[in-house]
């Protein structure tokens, strides 16, 4: 009988792993295999929209991740982990009920559509099903409780509650159920190996890292999502991969698409009809009321987060015996009417509902996520613009999708997302400021001033006001901008890149002087000389002053560190023409003009050097190519401006 035991589990051990690998075969190779996206983002990439998760399983994902081919080693750990869980529903069955129901049961944990389904997932979904079952089957096989095997079902109950805080309620259960059977130093002894793992948990990851914040749940909420973990109403809350691609070929008959599988709208039913069909027997005891226990006390945990497949999962493994039981029950003559009758009421008040709207939406903001990070922008921007048509919708996609019309350039589009963002839904600053930027480079100053502006006020910010100062300047209102940017300087002097705006904004406005003494400020540092050297040079030339020496040394600081600045090769060339070096001036001209062929500046001021060097036809040659250049400069643009506004007034 042993070795058949064995063939038997040996064989659900085999088919739980068969099912999974191919389960992940086929998801390897989806568009989206190589994605972690949702719960498996937060862990994997520390993407995600807040929620609790297990700082035990992301500290587990952070030690493979250092690996390259991480995510599928844990791929690979959690479909081992799936087919030890359905030899542990196997052992359960046949220790509360007889070898029928568990070898049953077995095969229902082989089959169940949802635990193959978040196998795949990097979450902790299926390691805390199984050292939940593991708990489990550690109490059923008691004949009797000792200290050291208490101690060590406490230790396990602690591990589990560090993978997903909804072990605590089954933990404090079976202490209770330990306490009772075993005695009061039984459940000393749990209690103290529970504590052993939940104490330096508590102490590495804070108490608020192992069991999520409830404040402000209100009844009503809680009451929904009892319904809806009874219920059965598989809401993924992520992306489904087979939703992106073609349909899973395994789980469409093993899911809730076609109502096959045992949903957990199906089993809870079931085992509650065999739990009242057993109590009407006599047949119940104590071990067999433990699984219903802990199925009670996830779905109470459940209830302070969340009512998805997810939290559900350990739940429906937990109860795979007892609804496999009913069923022989229900058949039994001398109980069949009403058994079947109960069943039937049962099971029409529990039939799987489908996803919420919200399902979908969030569906397509994974997905525009996924397709974002495999670089297909047209399929993520088509999946975002789906997720935000639901009433719904979140900020999420929302922003993600400006952000992709943002990096494209598409300004005008990211503004009119940006703006119906903060039309729909209460948004915080950054929004703010990311339309009034989308705003600005669109061209419509005056709204990105206005936002910017009533931002400085509201929330005294006056870091801001460099962009509001860098709006006045693109509306035409040169002393507003300069206004704004002196409140920047004022409070942090080392804001360098508001004193240059402002430096840039008096010199165009002429006040070279106040230009001269902000320029003069930056051009020491070294990640400014470049950009701001010959600029300075240039203020200084407009100055007329008796300052040609310090003029030079500035544009010889700038080219010894950057040779090919054609800015300051044209005003050094500038400087020498004007002193007389003409030969070097050519030279620096020559040079720009080799690097940027259409930079005509160079081709004005070489037609002057050459006529001072007593060369008419060179210099003649020059004007006719500053001409030329110059004239095919401003078409360019002309066309270029055309261009942009026409693809500003269509989708990318």
């Amino acid at each position: 009988m042993k070795g058949a035991n064995a063939w038997e589990w040996g064989g659900l051990l085999a088919a739980g792993i068969a099912v999974r690998l191919a389960h992940m075969r086929q998801w390897e190779q989806s568009a989206l295999g190589e994605v972690v996206v949702g719960d498996a983002a937060h862990y994997v990439g520390g993407v995600g929209d807040g929620g609790w998760h297990s700082s035990l399983y992301a500290a587990l994902c952070a030690a493979a991740m250092q690996e390259e081919a991480g995510l599928w080693v844990l791929r690979v750990i959690q479909v081992g982990i799936g087919g030890l869980a359905c030899v542990l529903v196997w052992s359960i069955g046949r220790q509360l009920f007889s070898p029928a129901v568990g070898r049953g049961a077995g095969i229902a944990a082989v089959l169940y559509g949802p635990a193959i389904y978040y196998g795949g997932e990097i979450t902790p979904t299926v390691l805390a099903a199984f050292s939940g079952l593991l708990l489990l089957w550690g109490l059923v096989g008691s004949a009797g409780m000792g200290s050291l095997r208490a101690g060590v079902m406490g230790v396990l109950g602690g591990v589990t509650s560090l993978v997903d805080f909804r072990a605590l309620f089954a933990v404090v259960a079976a202490l209770v159920w330990v306490a009772q059977g075993g005695g009061r130093r039984a459940g000393w002894w749990f209690f103290a190996g529970a504590a052993l793992v939940l104490a330096p948990g508590g102490m590495v990851w804070g108490w608020e890292g192992l069991v999520p914040s409830v404040s402000g749940l209100g009844l009503k909420e809680m009451a929904m999502r009892a319904y809806l973990f009874w219920h059965g109403a598989e809401v993924l809350g992520d992306i489904d991969p087979y939703r992106a691609a073609t349909p899973s070929w395994m789980l469409a008959p093993l899911m809730w698409r076609v109502l096959l599988g045992f949903p957990f709208g199906l089993v809870g039913p079931l085992a509650l009809v065999g739990f009242l069909v057993a109590v009407r027997g006599g047949e119940m005891d104590r071990y067999r009321a433990l699984p219903l226990l802990f199925a009670g006390a996830w779905m109470l945990g459940s209830l302070l987060e969340e009512a998805s497949g997810r939290s559900r999962l350990s739940a429906a493994l937990f109860l795979l015996p007892g609804a496999l039981a009913a069923i022989p029950l229900l058949l039994e003559k001398r109980q069949r009417v009403w058994g079947i009758a109960l069943a039937l009421v049962l099971l029409a008040a529990n039939l799987p509902i489908a996803a919420a709207a919200g399902a979908q939406s969030s569906h397509d903001t994974w997905a525009g996520y996924a397709y974002r990070a495999l670089d297909m922008k047209a399929n993520s921007i088509a999946a975002y613009e789906r997720a935000i048509e639901a009433e719904d919708a979140g900020i999420r996609p929302y922003a993600e999708l400006a952000e992709i019309y943002f990096d494209t350039g598409a300004y005008e589009h990211a503004a009119e997302i940006y703006h119906s963002l903060v039309q729909r839904h209460a948004v915080g600053r950054d929004i703010w400021v990311a339309l009034a930027e989308s705003y600005l480079r669109a061209g419509r100053a005056e709204n990105a001033a206005a936002i910017y502006a009533d931002l400085v006020a509201k929330e005294n910010a006056p870091f801001l006001a460099g962009r509001l100062g860098d709006a006045r300047a693109a509306q035409g209102a040169p002393a507003d901008a300069i206004a704004a940017y002196q409140t920047v300087v004022a409070v942090w002097p080392d804001s360098h890149r508001v004193r240059f705006q402002l430096a840039r904004t008096w010199e165009q406005q002429a006040a070279l002087d106040s230009a001269a003494v902000h320029y003069g400020i930056i051009v020491g540092l070294a990640e400014w000389e470049g950009l701001v050297g010959w600029r300075l040079a240039q203020v200084l030339g407009r100055m007329g002053k008796d300052n040609l020496g310090r003029i030079e040394r500035l544009l010889r600081d700038v080219l010894a560190d950057h040779p090919d600045s054609a800015p300051a090769l044209l005003c050094m060339a500038g400087l020498l023409h004007r002193t007389g070096s003409n030969e070097e001036a050519l030279m620096h001209l020559q040079k720009v003009a080799a690097m940027h062929p259409d930079e005509y500046r160079a081709y004005g001021l070489m037609e002057s050097v050459y006529r001072a060097m007593g060369r008419p036809e060179d210099a003649a040659q020059a004007a006719e190519l500053y001409q030329e250049k110059r004239l095919r400069q401003r078409a360019d643009r002309r066309v270029l401006g055309n261009l942009e506004a026409l693809l500003q007034g269509s989708t990318p």
